[in-house]
């Protein structure tokens, strides 16, 4: 099938017909990074259809999920995400989504080109290419190693063996790949056709050597299964023949693995010939295309796929996540400044915003921020998003009709403040936004009508005094004239 996401943009894609039933009968959603786009894709299921949602975020590269939460490498850092299962209430259609995933912290790493990441006894470790190093996450630093291979005999930030695929076995980190074992400034480019390795770090053992850019080891069901990026296939390693098995091979350049059950969901990328890729294997195929193969990994069959025709040439990582219908957003999304993640013992001295009032106060405090920032079309905006909550919050109307002034919409901010004045003809803030939008508009008589007004509800009212004692001037002015 061929659709297009429901956003407008250039990104085309094909599916296999049973992509959708498939991700049903799982309950799962597939999460998928392309740094070369700069987007998450996020791929599931919405009431028999495909669901495909793309969201902006910097250079998104490896990530891992554990207990719940999702770990990005995004930019120049790593970004935690949390589920908020109130947030997932709000979007709509609203009770369609069992998901949201929302920024939690960010960690500073700077430039080291993360990759691949895991989690081992609730500590995080990443790979770090920049510094050819594996490395945790202290929170005192940018970045602690904790192993290095044993050829790279000083870590610098420039790439030296392309150290990039991590995985644990039984809690413990194990195995990495690297595209070669060189010890020099980008090394590994002069033998990426066939310098890769598949290491253990346990023992510094190099178990395979001679492969084609390999790519995400993970340890599944006793096994150690890898990506041969440039031949585009699934392999395994086997330990009694000391080497590695081809399981299937694909069109395309494969790096991104998350194994469920006896599936195996790859991320395939399109390359051209360049110097980067030059000389590999799947560089001689007629076609190489970009999107999320799914291979079961007992028979090397085919089960399903997702192609990216346009807009997407590059897949970095693929990630599946238990939810059946689930989005993610960053940090200047509403969802993120509007919910919260309360530790239990906490819980009872929160008490979250339940009148209309305290519900639409947040809409109109970033009305006078947007105010305050000369956005004035946004201020509107978000002051009537307050007023569509609480209908006679005036402040939230006073400042709507002052911002609709300034942009000479003179009209509008009138028919907003005759209608308070209307219901009651005692609010002096009504007379004062009037009297400045009289004002605005060049109608100096209307203008010392209403700042009149205010001074005979409450004679002692400076600003009144002040903005009549302006008008008295300019009123003197244009007599003269």
């Amino acid at each position: 099938m061929k659709k297009q996401p429901n956003q407008s943009s250039k990104i085309d894609f094909n599916y296999s017909v049973n992509l959708v039933s498939l991700l049903e009968q799982m309950g799962v959603t597939i999460l998928m990074s392309t740094y070369q786009a700069g987007k998450i894709m996020v791929i599931g299921a919405d009431q028999g259809k495909l669901d495909l949602r793309y969201k902006e975020f910097p250079r998104p590269m490896g990530m891992v999920t554990h207990q719940g939460k999702l770990w990005a490498g995004l930019g120049h850092g790593i970004w935690q995400f949390a589920n908020y299962a109130g947030a997932a209430s709000k979007i709509e259609p609203q009770g369609s989504y069992d998901a949201c995933y929302l920024p939690q912290n960010i960690h500073f790493t700077a430039d080291i080109d993360i990759h691949e990441m895991e989690f081992c006894k609730d500590q995080l470790y990443f790979v770090n290419t920049k510094f050819s190093c594996l490395c945790i996450d202290n929170g005192n630093s940018s970045f602690k190693p904790i192993w290095t291979p044993p050829f790279i005999s000083l870590l610098q930030p420039i790439d030296k063996c392309h150290l990039n695929g991590f995985c644990t076995r039984d809690g413990e980190p194990r195995y990495v790949t690297a595209l070669g074992t060189s010890d020099e400034p980008l090394g590994w480019r002069a033998t990426k056709a066939d310098g890769g390795i598949l290491m253990d770090i346990t023992t510094n053992t190099v178990l395979a050597k001679g492969l084609s850019m390999p790519h995400s080891p993970r340890w599944h069901q006793d096994k150690l299964w890898l990506l041969e990026s440039g031949k585009g296939s699934l392999s395994y390693y086997d330990f009694k023949k000391k080497k590695v098995i081809e399981v299937t091979a694909l069109p395309g350049f494969t790096r991104g693995l998350q194994m469920v059950g006896d599936l195996a969901f790859i991320g395939l990328s399109k390359v051209r010939e360049s110097v980067t890729f030059s000389g590999l294997p799947i560089t001689k195929l007629p076609k190489r295309v970009a999107g999320v193969w799914v291979v079961n990994i007992k028979t090397g069959q085919i089960v399903s796929f997702i192609e990216f025709t346009d807009g997407i040439d590059e897949v970095f990582a693929v990630s599946v996540l238990p939810h059946r219908h689930m989005d993610i957003y960053g940090f200047d999304h509403d969802l993120s400044k509007g919910n919260y993640m309360i530790a239990p013992e906490d819980i009872e001295q929160v008490k979250m915003a339940e009148t209309a009032i305290e519900r639409a106060a947040p809409y109109f405090e970033k009305g006078n921020d947007f105010f305050n920032e000369n956005k004035k079309e946004e201020a509107i905006e978000e002051f009537k998003k307050a007023l569509a909550i609480q209908s006679d919050y005036l402040p939230a109307t006073f400042n709507m009709a002052v911002a609709l002034g300034d942009l000479d919409r003179f009209d509008e901010a009138l028919e907003v403040l005759h209608d308070v004045i209307d219901k009651d003809a005692s609010i002096l803030e009504a007379y004062d936004s009037l009297g400045y939008v009289y004002y605005k508009r060049g109608d100096l008589k209307m203008a010392k009508v209403n700042y009149e007004k205010i001074l005979e509800l409450n004679p002692e009212h400076l600003k009144a005094k002040n903005a009549l004692a302006i008008i008295a001037k300019e009123l003197k002015v244009k007599k003269k004239k």
